[in-house]
């Protein structure tokens, strides 16, 4: 309240007027501040309201997606893939180069691809020696004491692809001359389920569809054209027996220098080739085991013979398995063709 004071003259007093002014300046103040009170009461308020619609309307999907810049970059670089200008662009390369590799990384790879490539030859080596012991899958050696020597020899090397497949029908002094003798205890005849059969008669119970035949050494006293007469009369019986089976002549092996024999290497040549020919004009096979065995002047060498005569070492039917191997090998072809 404005207290009025007067003069005694009937002007204002001078108390009045400072009261006076005291009320116009405290309106002046008062009215802004109460503008100001009121703003700050009502921006919340406000606010709030602002931020519930926006969350309204960002959760309708009012708003477009802005893509992020890693992903307008993507999208540029798959555009421009096939360009040559864009193999790299201003942010660096698109991917690791040899350039950027460590030399700890580049030597790293290097021998995994040397690994990788040694993992592949050893794969098909072994591929490859399944295949030749395929080969013989259903074939049998026929033989005497010589071709015995090789089915211990393959015995012992039963790990050997081809010995898991390869047969044998052997008997100490076997021969093409002994193999018509009546069974009796004084017969030759290979034995097979404990008891001596004839060959055509076990070749039948073994299903052989392919066999290889080693004679001579039991056979050569008779000369070598006695020799191949009764060798093909053996062939055409086993034949008769057993009409589509397959022969391959395997070659007499020679004997040892000082070997007391009734014959000698000069014999064994002529007879060997004598048998070759004879396969060429049968169509059958022949497989040269011979030659390997030999020395300079055409024997049985020292380091295969086994006794001084005609017995073999385990060298030398080192040089059989080589030899049947490679025969399978030169034959491959023929037995896919077949099948």
């Amino acid at each position: 309240m404005i207290m009025k004071h007067k003069s005694i003259f009937g002007k204002p007093s001078r108390a009045f007027i400072l009261d006076l002014r005291r009320t116009v300046i405290m309106k002046k103040i008062m009215i802004p501040a109460v503008l100001l009170v009121a703003a700050l009461t009502i921006t919340p308020v406000f606010s709030s309201c602002a931020d519930t619609l926006t969350d309204h309307k960002l959760t309708l999907g009012t708003y477009p997606t802005v893509p992020a810049a890693n992903d307008i970059l993507q999208n540029t670089v798959s555009a421009n893939s096939g360009s040559p200008d864009m193999s790299q662009t201003a942010f660096g390369p698109t991917g690791t180069s040899e350039e950027t590799k460590t030399e700890e990384e580049l030597i790293l790879e290097q021998q995994n691809k040397a690994w990788l490539e040694e993992q592949e030859r050893l794969q098909a080596e072994a591929l490859h020696a399944l295949q030749i012991g395929e080969f013989y899958k259903d074939s049998v050696l026929i033989g005497d004491s010589v071709a015995e020597g090789f089915s211990l020899y393959a015995a012992r090397n039963a790990a050997s692809p081809i010995f898991q497949n390869l047969k044998f029908l052997t008997r100490v002094s076997y021969s093409v001359h002994n193999a018509f003798m009546a069974i009796s205890g004084k017969s030759k005849h290979p034995i097979y389920h404990g008891e001596q059969m004839y060959a055509w008669d076990s070749l039948k119970l073994m299903g052989a569809k392919h066999i290889y035949t080693f004679f001579g050494l039991n056979d050569l006293w008779a000369g070598a054209d006695n020799t191949v007469a009764k060798y093909i009369q053996y062939i055409a019986k086993i034949q008769q027996e057993i009409p589509d089976i397959k022969i391959t002549i395997v070659s007499t092996t020679p004997i040892y220098i000082n070997a007391k024999e009734e014959f000698n290497n000069a014999t064994i040549r002529t007879f060997n080739a004598q048998m070759a020919a004879l396969a060429a004009e049968n169509g059958w096979g022949y497989l040269d085991v011979a030659s390997r065995l030999c020395d300079s002047d055409g024997n049985l060498a020292k380091q295969y013979c086994s006794d001084h005569g005609v017995h073999q070492t385990t060298a030398a039917y080192r040089l059989w398995q080589a030899a049947f191997e490679e025969y399978a090998e030169a034959h491959l072809e023929d037995t896919q063709s077949d099948a």
